[in-house]
Order: C-alpha cells, then structure tokens, then sequence
C-alpha cells in the first residue's frame, strides 16, 4: 500500500508530534511505501519512499507537489488542519482521512467542511479508550507516549537534571510546556509570574509562538524558548508540577507526558478532559483559570504532601493502563487505511 500524508509542520505541539510518530512509525515499522510532503523534512524518517519539501506561501507550488506526488496513493492522510486538508483535496481525489483536532473539529461548522472537502475517514484521539474499534468510518486511537523516554527519575536524577538545566535544586519548580499564545494559557502564566513571584519557587517556561518575547524579559520566568520534544523528559523530571492553563481540551499530551514522568498535571481546561480525568480517575488537578487561581492551587498541592503523592500514584497508574504504545496505534491506522484502499 503506498500511503500519503501531508502534514506542513511536524515539531511543536502534542497533535505534531503525534502526527511525527505516526507518519516516521510507518516508514520505519512497515513495508508499505511512504511519501511525506512538509516543510519540516528534516524530521521524517530516513524510511520514507519520498519525502517533499512544500512552502504552503506558495500555493502553486503545493498544489503541483500533491498532484506530482500524491495522486497514485492508495490513501492520503492529513492529520492536521482543515486549510491543508483543501490543498490535497484540490490536486487529490483518492481516499482521503482527516484528523480531528486543530483546525478540524466535530462541530457542525466544520462537519459541514469535512462534506465539502469529501473526506472519506476521520481519525480523532481519545485516551480514555481500551478497544479502539473503527466505527463505520471514523477511528478512535490514543495518543503515543514512549514510556521508554517519559517515565520518572530517580532523586539523584532529578537534581542532576535541574543541575542541567541550571534551576535551583531546592525550590518549587512550575513548569509551563507548550505554545505561547491565549488559548493555551501563556498569558495568563506571565501574568501569574509577575504577581505572585516567591524565592522559593522557579517558574519555567519551555515553548514558542506570539508571547515568546514577553516570556523572554520577565525577570520572574526562566525562559527556555522551544524544547524539542525528545528533551521533554528532563524538564518534566526536573519540575515539582506541570501547568496547563487551556481554556478547553480533550486530553492533553503535555498532561499525559508530565504525569508519566511522574510530575503532577494542574489545568483549567473545560471540555472532554473534564469528564475523562476528572470525574473518573482524577489523575488531573483542576484550578480556576486566573492567575491566583492557578498560583493557590499548585502552591496548595506542593503543600499537601498525601495529596501529593496521591496525583502521583494515581497518574502512573493511570499511564500504565492505558494502550498508548505505537504500535497499537500504528495498528488503528494501517486497518483505516487498507479499509479504504481496499473498497
């Protein structure tokens, strides 16, 4: 089976780096032929077939790579973006699987786009599934946390890791990871910084977008700019608690990171996540969305030694069980597609 995807940036975010694992796990797991057109080549795998360099500021130039490069796929998949869903569509007219997730939702807005854009399948990302079963033509599968990479240091690995890092080994340590923008929080991170800034307690800052500059001159934050994703594991293990200040989420992979690293998750996010983490398992620990609300929180929670250890056991627990190995959803996947190359 040759398989297509178009996926323009491939580092950043948690549905990147999902779409990263999957798009380098077929090339480097599975026989079936792979062509990749991005802006970020560097990060494919060396197993891909063919690997395409696009600039979406030329829309030309894309459409003439899907055209050259897609059009015999058996398959094509855009994990990201409903924008670059249209650029295939438009040079592609095989079977076609979007991703749910950042520019593809499953409002009514945007099921009334997946009709106009004819996608055949739909692939979203739900953790709290045990079986992932292909349900007419949408697929559930999990996220891909490598617990070979995140998983919980030793003491003696945890202050070595602040060592690097240069943070004191001392003192409470909050971690922000991910994009630097409203939705996400970041704001509402620098305003906390500013107010409520102890000697005790080092917040770090690893990530990037439009409230990078701002993060980069507050005195009160020690700024990382991006941290590849491979690196993630030492800040996690150097941090007393992660935070992710989002105004609504489905499950996070920051959070899923974090706690796998063993350090507890604070959001203020509504949504799906609400149900899954909350209700059910309370692996997360929810604050209100302002910056004393998210201060007292942490502050309370550090304070709490049983309350504590408990996010931690519970969040261990909680990654242990759940199927979010590769291969299982590299297995999700390939059944999606082979069912619609094969109809």
């Amino acid at each position: 089976m040759r398989i297509g995807y178009f996926c323009y940036n491939l580092s950043g975010t948690g549905p990147r780096v999902r779409a990263q694992d999957i798009i380098n796990g077929f090339a480097a797991r599975t026989d079936h032929d792979v062509v990749v057109l991005t802006s970020e080549p560097g990060l494919v795998d060396d197993g891909a077939d063919i690997v395409v360099e696009v600039d979406i500021r030329n829309p030309v130039s894309v459409f003439r790579s899907v055209r050259r490069y897609l059009t015999d796929c058996d398959v094509v998949h855009v994990p990201i973006n409903v924008y670059q869903v249209a650029f295939v569509r438009a040079g592609y007219r095989g079977p076609l699987v979007a991703g749910i997730g950042p520019g593809l939702q499953s409002d009514r807005r945007h099921r009334l786009l997946l009709r106009m854009l004819d996608i055949d399948a739909r692939i979203k990302t739900f953790e709290r599934q045990f079986e992932l079963p292909i349900n007419g033509l949408t697929a559930t599968v999990t996220g891909t946390i490598d617990t070979a990479s995140f998983y919980p240091y030793t003491p003696e690995e945890c202050v070595a890791a602040r060592e690097r890092l240069e943070i004191p080994t001392d003192d409470r340590v909050l971690l922000y990871v991910g994009e630097l923008n409203e939705p996400q929080g970041a704001r509402l991170v620098d305003s906390m910084a500013d107010r409520f800034t102890r000697p005790d307690t080092t917040i770090v800052v690893a990530g990037g977008g439009p409230l990078a500059d701002r993060m980069a001159v507050n005195e009160h934050i020690q700024f990382e700019g991006f941290v590849p994703n491979k690196q993630l594991p030492t800040y996690y293990n150097a941090a007393d608690v992660t935070l992710g200040p989002r105004r609504n989420d489905v499950t996070s992979n920051v959070g899923l990171e974090s706690i796998a690293c063993g350090a507890p998750f604070i959001t203020t996010a509504t949504g799906t996540i609400r149900s899954l983490f909350l209700y059910e398992e309370d692996i997360y620990c929810w604050a209100d969305r302002t910056p004393d609300g998210v201060w007292r929180t942490a502050q309370s929670l550090l304070d709490d030694e049983a309350a504590y250890e408990g996010y931690v056991r519970r969040g261990l627990e909680a990654i242990a069980k759940r199927p979010l190995t590769l291969e299982r959803a590299l297995s999700v996947h390939e059944e999606l597609y082979t069912t619609l190359a094969t109809q």
